[in-house]
């Protein structure tokens, strides 16, 4: 038999296998068991979550030798040929190349034909949203008054493109992004059935760069195990991952913000070294660097972080020491500098010099004493320093002054009287302000 990769291999063939979307799954099988078929779906969400394959399910619970029932027994006549893709009652149609006017009026005469060997004709059209206006308003009559052994199966990922009069005759079903969490547990399920040992961290990064796709992990996969695969049974490095992805873990984004913290430069550009070596893209390492800087902060602030962003225990914890590295202030400021960095890097040349500039700006905000730390040090002064300050006389310009303001007090009405002592204590203040000023000057030495 010939090889099948594993996004085919491992494709759901029953309601109870599909992952995460058990908010559709459970919503067919419940109309399933009661009778309520509809006699059109809208299958609407994001690219290889599971669009596709429900329609199949559904396809195969609909049709399948005992049924219509919610657990086909895939092992029918029925059942295999739509897992094959060969059954003459389940027509599967890509909008994309099938979208002309012309196409649906020979959908439209097609549908009034009988299935040949099952109760239902089943049409899964994907990428519906690429069907014509006119080829639309064609299809409408059909859509709502069809022949009741005829279902609709449509699928896309952008649902804003379909006209209302399609989506007010359909049961629409919205599909979610999976989370890490739940790619990660589904891909080390599959790496450990055929016989690969992938760490925690490594299967992470794979289900990050997924980006909520199953489909998308599970190609990712693919590749790293063709990376790593000798013949046999292999254990797949951290390394091997992030070589085969082209990107670069979080404790290079972690290196660089301690090298930050501790204000060394040489360090510092010892990383970017290395960030050059790999040849990673700079647009690219930028962006996950915004995202670990999101992360710290949010750490910074007490938010629970590893089911919210999908991280490893070990990926936690790093991110956690490197918060303690920086106040929330300092993480507010380095942020803008990266997103002012992110914008800067589209119209660059050597997007290499813009990230060096910008890791030199954060150094030297981690260098500069934040507003809080300075109110912190006049907090801090001496008491009895303070005390002196207050006591201390008015200097020689004040006590000159003083005849004069006399003078002007016996001329002056009697509610006047509180005068001299308010010029006193604006001395008094001035002197304060010295004295504060010498204190922060000797701080920041």
């Amino acid at each position: 038999m010939a090889y099948q990769v594993i996004a085919r291999k491992w494709r759901p063939q029953t309601f109870d296998e599909v992952v995460f979307q058990e908010h559709v799954s459970k919503t067919l099988r419940n109309s399933i068991l009661s009778g309520r078929v509809s006699h059109a779906y809208l299958f609407s969400g994001p690219r290889g979550v599971g669009k596709t394959t429900l329609a199949r399910i559904l396809a195969k619970a609909l049709n399948c030798k005992e049924g219509p029932t919610d657990h086909p027994c895939g092992v029918c006549d029925n059942c295999l040929e739509i897992t094959k893709g060969t059954s003459f009652d389940v027509i599967e149609i890509d909008a994309a190349s099938n979208n002309g006017i012309d196409h649906i009026r020979e959908l439209r005469e097609n549908v009034n034909f009988a299935p040949i060997r099952s109760k239902y004709k089943i049409y899964i059209i994907d990428e519906v949203h690429m069907v014509t206006t006119p080829a639309f308003n064609a299809l409408l009559k059909t859509l709502e008054e069809p022949p009741p052994h005829i279902v609709f199966i449509f699928a896309t990922t952008e649902y804003h493109k379909i006209p209302e009069t399609i989506l007010s005759r359909c049961q629409k079903f919205f599909f979610k992004k999976i989370p890490v969490e739940t790619i990660a547990a589904h891909l080390q399920h599959i790496a450990e059935t055929e016989g690969y040992k992938i760490p925690d961290n490594a299967i992470y990064s794979i289900a990050r760069a997924a980006d909520g796709a199953m489909r998308d992990a599970q190609s990712l996969l693919e590749q790293v195990i063709s990376f790593s695969n000798k013949g046999e049974a292999v254990e797949i490095s951290l390394d091997d991952v992030l070589t085969t992805l082209g990107i670069l873990p979080f404790e290079s984004h972690a290196s660089l913000l301690k090298a930050v913290a501790d204000g060394d430069t040489r360090a510092l550009f010892d990383e970017i070294e290395k960030i050059y070596a790999t040849g990673a893209d700079i647009a690219r390492y930028t962006d996950g660097f915004i995202g670990s800087l999101r992360t710290i902060r949010l750490i910074k602030n007490g938010v629970s972080v590893k089911g919210l962003l999908g991280l490893s225990d070990s990926e936690g914890r790093l991110f956690t020491d490197t918060a303690g590295l920086f106040s929330d202030e300092e993480l507010s400021r380095m942020f803008r500098v990266a997103a002012e960095l992110q914008n800067d890097i589209r119209y660059s040349a050597n997007a290499g010099i813009n990230l060096e500039m910008a890791l030199l700006d954060m150094l030297h905000i981690k260098q500069s004493p934040s507003l809080s730390e300075i109110l912190k040090k006049l907090g801090e002064a001496p008491a009895g320093q303070q005390e002196q300050a207050a006591a201390a006389p008015p200097p020689p310009k004040a006590q000159a002054a003083q005849p004069k303001a006399e003078a002007q007090l016996q001329k002056a009405p009697q509610p006047q009287e509180a005068e001299p002592e308010t010029q006193s204590s604006s001395a008094v203040e001035k002197i304060r302000d010295t004295f504060y000023g010498e204190i922060i000057e000797k701080g920041e030495e």
